[in-house]
């Protein structure tokens, strides 16, 4: 093998000299934005190259026009030949997305995000009293960029230079219920889904629960989980998101909120696209921000992180995370689960056991512990599958951990309901009939047990169904618009 494989991708190094300064000096220009951006890339990877050759078989035979088009998909090349990684994520970018991550942008020193630590953020900003300013904008849902009322000029100034801008809410659709969904596009064309929930005041047997809204946020594009019964696990993984792509989703939803009228933000919940463990860093820095008094203010027991459970290792992670953990168990059965939750390498007692430790070591009123199970009619269902769950937790309720049993009927995904189950079984939505007596074996042993309302589920909203597919929701909306001017 030649020593100077990558020299074959079309330019060779004293033609990129010669190209490549001529082209930044274009690269202010609109027309040569799209010749010079793969050249800026592609000078970033030529440092990496050799050492990349060795170890993630790149091809080297890649064009320069090949390069173009994957670059124009928003792909490393390197990520379309790197094998998947073999060792569990933790939220540390794999080689391929530390080059391209941002896209359409030049690949540069990453700006700084607004979603700072109040501390941090100050002395960004040159003073406590303008990070106030644009915290105080931020959670009313208000662009701290353009908000000239409340925020000086030169703080203004200051995020324009110096600091990443907003993702913006590409499209969005409204449940019959009131449920929102926003299709979030980030920086380098990649979308995610994030949901916000309105819900009505209630009276209760001890007091009445406020009108409140819940959001739903993502932490990845994608997901490596491979959940037979999800549509994002359908899409597969394709990145973590940052601290900043994970905040900006509260900061829509705050903005959503105020535009609509809705009530005030009271639970954000990561259970959206992605698995949180497995952007456990990112995740635990958003949530830490989310949680501080001087930033987002959200109460720590109003946040919940909710995990397949990867590995033990992940979920000792969550060890310092301010919020209530979830685990999505599905099954008790370790046959059963594997068929479920594919990538499920470790026994359920071990998940258990190591949630466990995790809980014994938390304070009482983060000890709450909620578990979820999909009930899919003829698969995980029956008063059998609730006994085995029972029996899972029995070692959580004997060391005295609070325990809430989250039953979520089955939403439709189409035809991925048939993946993962052998004999191609199509998954369908569990009866009442059959829930309530699921219910009935979970509380016959004292557990607290609820059957969550299904919400958003006509505009693929619900549980298991988020996955960035923006082509059919137009298509949707086209045909129901052909629909009612054909009946004019």
């Amino acid at each position: 093998m030649s020593r100077v494989p990558f020299l074959t991708i079309a330019l060779s190094a004293s033609t990129m000299a010669t190209v490549l300064p001529a082209a930044a000096a274009l690269h202010s220009t609109r027309t040569a934005f799209f010749f010079a951006q793969p050249l800026f890339e592609l000078k970033a990877l030529l440092p990496n190259l050799r050492t990349r050759h060795q170890t993630c078989n790149f091809s080297p035979s890649l064009s320069l026009r090949r390069f173009s088009s994957l670059r124009q998909r928003n792909l490393s090349p390197m990520a379309m030949s790197d094998a998947a990684p073999t060792a569990e994520a933790t939220g540390t970018p794999l080689p391929s997305q530390n080059i391209l991550q941002r896209g359409p942008t030049v690949v540069s020193e990453r700006k700084e995000t607004p979603f700072q630590r109040f501390d941090t953020l100050s002395t960004a900003l040159g003073g406590s009293g303008k990070a106030k300013m644009v915290w105080k904008s931020l959670r009313e849902g208000k662009d701290p960029w353009t908000n000239e009322e409340e925020v000086t000029p030169h703080a203004r100034q200051t995020l324009l230079t110096n600091f990443e801008p907003l993702p913006l809410v590409s499209m969005g659709s409204k449940a019959s219920c009131g449920t929102t969904k926003m299709l979030v596009r980030l920086a380098d064309g990649l979308e995610v889904e994030a949901v916000v929930i309105p819900h009505e005041g209630r009276p209760t047997a001890q007091s009445v629960v406020e009108p409140r809204t819940t959001l739903c946020v993502s932490s990845q594009v994608g997901c490596n989980r491979g959940c037979a019964f999800c549509a994002t696990g359908k899409m597969g993984f394709v990145r973590n998101l940052s601290v900043h792509e994970i905040l900006s989703q509260v900061f829509l939803a705050h903005r959503c909120i105020k535009e609509k009228g809705l009530p005030p933000l009271h639970n954000v919940v990561f259970m959206g696209m992605g698995e949180p463990l497995n952007n456990v860093h990112s995740v635990a820095e958003a949530v830490r921000i989310l949680t501080d008094d001087n930033c987002f203010r959200i109460s720590p027991s109003k946040v919940t992180v909710s995990s397949v459970g990867p590995s033990p290792e992940l979920i000792r992670a969550t060890a310092d995370v301010r919020a209530m953990l979830a685990w999505s168990v599905h099954a008790a059965d370790d046959s059963l689960r594997k068929q479920l939750v594919p990538t499920t390498k470790h026994s359920m007692t071990l998940l258990r056991d190591t949630y466990l430790d995790v809980l014994k070591a938390r304070t009482r009123g983060m000890s709450v512990f909620m578990v979820a199970v999909t009930l899919i009619n003829g698969v995980n269902d029956s008063e059998e599958h609730a006994e085995q769950l029972v029996q899972l937790m029995q070692p959580l309720r004997d060391a005295g951990i609070k325990l809430c049993v989250d039953l979520i009927p089955y939403n439709d995904i189409g035809a991925a309901g048939t993946f993962g189950l052998a004999g191609g079984v199509q998954f369908t939505r569990t009866q009442p009939d059959r829930v309530n007596a699921f219910q009935k074996v979970v509380r016959s042993y004292g557990l607290t047990c609820f059957v969550r309302v299904t919400r958003g589920d006509d505009e693929g909203a619900a549980c298991g169904q988020l996955v960035t597919t923006a082509g059919k929701l137009r298509r949707k909306r086209q045909a129901a618009q052909g629909g009612e001017a054909a009946q004019e």
